[in-house]
């Protein structure tokens, strides 16, 4: 019976393992022009003094920028701190970005990201059937 707990407990952190590393999100090393982060329409990150900010999409409307972010997401609650103040527009918030000094902007790269949660995934998966595997050939037979 202890086999069995400690195996449903492995089994649980394992699985505990699998749901942290689910999503990661990784993005292009080269800097993109506010032009070219509009088009894309996509998720990027903003490096503005020190900070690294993930905005759903940039907007270019007029002579204004706008970022998108959730409501509570950590890059709205970091906008606030720089005295942004964002309008409700749809399920995001709409922050105008111009007086944000804008260091560098980086697209989300979709590929490696999909491909790096799927390997993270498959290995951690490997990982866990071995130790099942090597736990249940440990138990011989008339071991109860």
């Amino acid at each position: 019976m202890k086999i069995f707990q400690f195996t449903f407990k492995l089994l649980g952190q394992a699985l505990a393992v699998l749901i942290l590393l689910q999503s990661c999100s990784i993005y292009r090393s080269q800097n993109i022009s506010l032009d070219q982060a509009a088009e894309t329409s996509r998720k990027v990150r903003v490096k503005s003094q020190g900070e690294k900010i993930t905005l759903k999409r940039i907007e270019i409307s007029g002579d204004a920028v706008y970022g998108y972010a959730r409501e509570n997401s950590s890059a709205s609650k970091k906008l606030q701190d720089f005295g942004i103040i964002g309008r409700e527009s749809g399920n995001f918030y709409r922050f105008n970005l111009e007086n944000l000094k804008i260091d560098a902007i980086q697209a989300k790269n979709y590929t490696t990201s999909t491909l790096a949660t799927i390997g993270l995934a498959a290995v951690a998966a490997f990982v866990v059937i071995a130790i099942l595997a090597a736990g249940s050939s440990a138990v011989g037979p008339g071991f109860y």
